[in-house]
């Protein structure tokens, strides 16, 4: 069990650190209605992330054991493939990049965070979370690795429970640690914030890399 949460561990990480996700609860935290809408959008990233990674678990492990050789290969081809997108992500987002001296361009919806309801957070958090191009290929390449393990019940619920902890680590601490002391933490989120705003296709583009190769070198490993 512990080399297979040793294998899903990057892909936690890869959608743990999501630049504009975070930078979306950042805002929500610091505005008028930070705590309801922060944590509608902790409850649907929370979501987001459980449902696609346990949906590819649950289909890859209804796969009779007796097709495990077959089922390595085309999981392996799976996590090629994705590997292989990721690192076509990352050269999009190199080129997305803001030049010297220009504002980066954020997502439409940022600039309409500080009016968020609670089921829009939810929406938006769920949305962020699973729809996201790199966050679900990670879950579905997680899914893959985890029902590809046989593991019983008990064990592969505890390794899920690891990966979604792990994956959510980064929205917990800012919106929990947000609403708990906003105020002693509202200039270093408005810095990160803006950190964020800037830097976010450069870290994307690495994250995208990273993660790309990871993918396309456990899905080799599976021939």
């Amino acid at each position: 069990m512990g080399s297979i949460i040793g294998d899903i561990l990057a892909s936690a990480l890869g959608i743990a650190l999501s630049p504009i996700p975070l930078l979306a609860a950042i805002t929500l935290v610091l505005s008028p209605r930070g705590n309801a809408a922060g944590l509608g959008f902790l409850g649907g990233w929370l979501l987001g992330v459980i449902v696609p990674v346990l949906v590819v678990t649950t289909l890859a492990g209804l796969l009779p054991e007796s097709t495990v050789g077959a089922s390595r290969l085309v999981g392996g081809t799976i996590l090629l493939l994705l590997g292989a997108y990721l690192l076509y992500l990352a050269v999009g987002e190199w080129r997305l990049r803001p030049q010297p001296g220009k504002a980066p361009v954020l997502p439409p919806f940022v600039a309409a965070l500080d009016t968020v309801t609670v089921p829009q957070g939810l929406a938006l958090g769920f949305g962020l979370a699973a729809l996201a191009p790199k966050n679900l290929a990670l879950a579905v390449g997680a899914g893959l690795t985890v029902g590809g393990a046989h593991f019983p019940l008990r064990e592969a619920m505890l390794v899920l429970l690891v990966f979604v902890l792990i994956a959510a680590s980064s929205m917990l601490v800012v919106v929990v640690g947000g609403m708990a002391a906003v105020e002693a933490w509202r200039r270093p989120l408005v810095e990160l914030r803006d950190w964020l705003g800037r830097n976010s296709p450069t870290v994307m583009t690495v994250l995208y890399l990273v993660l790309g190769v990871t993918l396309v070198g456990a899905g080799i490993s599976a021939y």
